[in-house]
C-alpha cells in the first residue's frame, strides 16, 4: 500500500486488517502490519473517521522498525501523549510541552473527525462538495480549513473547545508558567545563536513588529511581571550556552 492508500482506508478496512484494537481517549488505534516500508504500524480512528495525521508507521523507527513488541508499547504511550478527551482539552496544564501537545491535536487531529477543506489546497485539488458550493462551506481559523453546512455545530464546538483551552491554558498566567513557557521557545529557536532570537520567540506569545534590537517586549503589553520571567528565562538559556 501507498500512504495515500492508507489514508484512504475507511475504519471497517482497517478493523479486518488490524491484529490489535487498542482504545485511546475515545479514539480506536489499530495495529497492523501494512507490510512493505511500512510494516507494523498505528491507524487512527474516531467518529469513523481517519485521522491519518495521527498515524505512526514503523519506517519512523529506524533498527526498531521491525520489533513488534517495541512498537506496539511505543505506539500506545505516544498516543496516550498525543490524543486527548474534551475534559482533558479543558483542563489546565502545569507542563508546557503538554499545552503544546494539546493545541496540536485541537488544530490538527480534532478537525478531521469530519470531511473539511484545508485552506492550503489550490482550488483546482479541493474536494468537489467545495467546489459546487465554496459560498456555503464554514471557515475554522482553529483548523484553518473550511467544513461543510451541515456540519457548522461541529465547527462550533471546535470554537468553544479552543477558547475553553486557551483560557485555562494561558501560558502567561503567571510569572512560573511564563518562564517555562518562554524558556521552551528559547530552545525551540536556538536563542543564544539566532539574530533575531527575541522576536522568533515574543511571537510565539504576541503579535509584534521586528525591531531586532531586543525591544519586541515594548510592545507586547506584557506585566512587569511577565517581561521579568522572559529576561530570567533568557539569561538561564545563555548560561546554559556557556554565553
Amino acid at each position: 500500500m501507498n500512504i495515500r492508500e492508507i489514508e484512504a482506508l475507511d475504519e471497517n478496512a482497517a478493523k479486518a486488517m488490524a491484529k490489535e484494537a487498542v482504545e485511546v481517549k475515545g479514539h480506536t488505534m489499530y495495529l497492523v502490519d501494512l507490510g512493505g516500508y511500512f510494516g507494523y504500524s498505528a491507524l487512527v480512528f474516531a467518529d469513523g473517521r481517519n485521522i491519518y495525521h495521527a498515524n505512526d508507521y514503523a519506517l519512523h523507527h529506524g533498527d526498531k522498525k521491525d520489533d513488534v513488541e517495541y512498537l506496539r508499547n511505543w505506539y500506545v504511550e505516544s498516543m496516550n501523549q498525543k490524543l486527548f478527551t474534551e475534559a482533558e482539552l479543558q483542563t489546565p496544564s502545569d507542563d508546557y510541552a503538554e499545552r503544546q501537545s494539546k493545541e496540536h491535536y485541537l488544530r490538527n487531529y480534532y478537525p478531521m473527525k469530519r470531511e473539511y477543506q484545508t485552506m492550503f489546497c489550490s482550488f483546482k485539488d479541493a474536494a468537489d462538495w467545495y467546489k459546487r458550493d465554496k459560498s456555503s462551506a464554514i471557515f475554522s481559523n482553529i483548523a484553518f480549513a473550511y467544513f461543510k453546512p451541515s456540519d457548522r455545530q461541529f465547527v462550533e464546538h471546535l470554537n468553544e473547545l479552543y477558547e475553553a483551552f486557551e483560557a485555562c491554558n494561558n501560558p502567561l498566567r503567571d510569572y512560573a508558567h511564563a518562564k517555562a513557557a518562554f524558556e521552551a521557545e528559547m530552545w525551540n529557536h536556538e536563542y543564544a545563536i539566532n539574530w533575531q532570537a527575541d522576536y522568533d520567540v515574543i511571537s510565539c506569545f504576541a503579535k509584534v513588529a521586528y525591531k531586532g534590537d531586543g525591544s519586541e517586549i515594548d510592545q507586547t503589553g506584557w506585566t512587569d511581571e511577565i517581561k521579568r520571567a522572559y529576561r530570567d528565562a533568557a539569561k538561564k538559556v545563555l548560561k546554559k550556552w556557556n554565553y
